[in-house]
C-alpha cells in the first residue's frame, strides 16, 4: 500500500472514530434523559462487553507481543469515553479488568 493511501486510510479511521465517539455521547445523553435506570443497565452491559473483549485480546495475545499495550491503550480511551458519556465517577468495568489482568500477569 502506498504512503498516500495509508495516510488517507488513517485519516478516514480518525474521522470515523471521531464521529462514532460523538454519536455515542449523543445516544448516551438521550438514553439517560429518557430512562436513567435502563440506560445504567445498558451502560453496564457495554462496559462489561468491553472488559471481556480486552481480557480476551490479552489472554489470547490476539495482537501478538503488543496485545497488552494495545488493550490497555484502548481500555484507557474507552474508559474516558464511558466516564464522560455515562457520567460515572467510579472505575469502569474495562479499566478494572485491564488492571486485574496486568496485576495477574505481574504475579505470574
Amino acid at each position: 500500500m502506498s504512503e498516500e493511501a495509508l495516510t488517507e486510510e488513517r485519516a478516514a479511521e480518525r474521522l470515523a472514530h471521531h464521529l462514532l465517539r460523538e454519536a455515542y455521547h449523543d445516544l448516551a445523553a438521550v438514553l439517560l434523559s429518557a430512562n436513567a435506570k435502563a440506560a445504567e443497565s445498558l451502560f453496564y452491559a457495554i462496559e462489561k462487553r468491553t472488559a471481556d473483549a480486552l481480557r480476551t485480546i490479552v489472554a489470547d495475545r490476539a495482537e501478538g507481543a503488543a496485545s497488552t499495550r494495545i488493550a490497555r491503550t484502548v481500555g484507557v480511551e474507552l474508559d474516558e469515553l464511558f466516564a464522560c458519556a455515562h457520567g460515572r465517577t467510579g472505575i469502569p468495568a474495562s479499566q478494572r479488568v485491564a488492571s486485574q489482568r496486568v496485576a495477574s500477569q505481574q504475579v505470574a
